[in-house]
């Protein structure tokens, strides 16, 4: 019916024949006006300090809450991009608003935020929706914040590049494996990919209280358990803490992906810790965001 045409129309952005994904969280999440939010990266890039790593970056953990609050820390690792050759970006985001198992690829022609558009390899993402796994709904990343908080950042830092955006529902501990060998044949010199996660959501917001003492530094041990294991590559260890633990870290299954991807030979280096508690001194209700870095020689 008409009704439906024009509602596809306004919610993909569509312009002639080409599919854009309009932004729903400009303005809100992050500055919806161009100078402002350069500015705001600008000055985050600017703050930021990460500490040097040797080798090419082939992958990253970004966290993807409001620019305000995770900014900085994105801001470590994105930093680092600035002035590569780098010309596809693969990000990994957890969904947020759709239940499925699997993982869903993008429909799209082009995301579009403030910075401008964004070119999606609609050819991989054509090719990897032809898999069982890779068949979630193609309209899972039209909501999906954590995908796009990644974005204006990278665009920040590389200019144009091709995207590969894939929203990671429900998954068992062979999709991991799976996901993992369709995917790293993709993780080229001139290829890296992001998983998009915040770290320990505390408090009763959450439905998340293993302790009441100490929350900073109780939340520091926690966050720093699971950081250990992301940085030794170790997958079973990683996904046991988090059984164990029941830690509340949103982008898990991305970043299991991506510790299944990795090259033997890469290394992981923390970049950057905090969390929203120190930001406004109150730990009734903290997320933590880390930023994250592998490299290969």
């Amino acid at each position: 019916c008409l009704c439906s045409v024009l509602s596809l129309f306004l919610l993909t952005g569509a312009m002639g024949n080409e599919m854009v994904r309009k932004s729903p969280i400009a303005g809100t999440w992050y500055p919806g006006e161009k100078k402002q939010l350069a500015y705001q990266i600008e000055d985050y890039f600017a703050k930021a300090k990460p500490p040097a790593v040797e080798g090419r970056i082939c992958a990253l953990i970004s966290p993807h809450a409001g620019i305000q609050w995770s900014g900085q820390a994105a801001a470590y690792g994105y930093k680092l991009l600035k002035g590569k050759k780098v010309k596809r970006v693969i990000v990994l985001g957890p969904s947020h608003y759709s239940g499925f198992r699997g993982i869903a690829t993008s429909e799209e022609e082009f995301y579009e935020t403030p910075l401008g558009r964004i070119k999606v390899d609609r050819e991989i993402s054509d090719v990897l929706y032809k898999l069982p796994l890779f068949q979630g709904p193609r309209d899972a990343e039209l909501q999906e914040h954590s995908l796009e908080m990644q974005l204006p950042f990278l665009q920040f830092a590389l200019g144009e590049f091709l995207l590969v955006p894939l929203v990671v529902g429900d998954m068992s501990g062979k999709d991991y494996a799976e996901a993992a060998q369709v995917l790293a044949p993709y993780l080229d010199s001139s290829t890296i990919v992001v998983a998009s996660s915040d770290f320990t959501h505390y408090g009763n917001r959450f439905g998340y209280l293993p302790f009441k003492e100490n929350p900073r530094d109780n939340l520091k041990k926690l966050d720093d358990g699971a950081i250990k294991m992301i940085l030794a590559k170790d997958f079973q260890g990683f996904l046991g803490y988090v059984d164990e633990t029941g830690a509340t870290i949103c982008g898990a299954r991305p970043i299991g992906i991506i510790l299944k991807m990795l090259p033997a030979k890469a290394r992981g280096t923390l970049l950057d810790y905090y969390t929203s508690g120190d930001l406004t001194g109150d730990f009734s209700s903290s997320v933590s965001y880390a930023s994250i870095a592998f490299t290969v020689h």
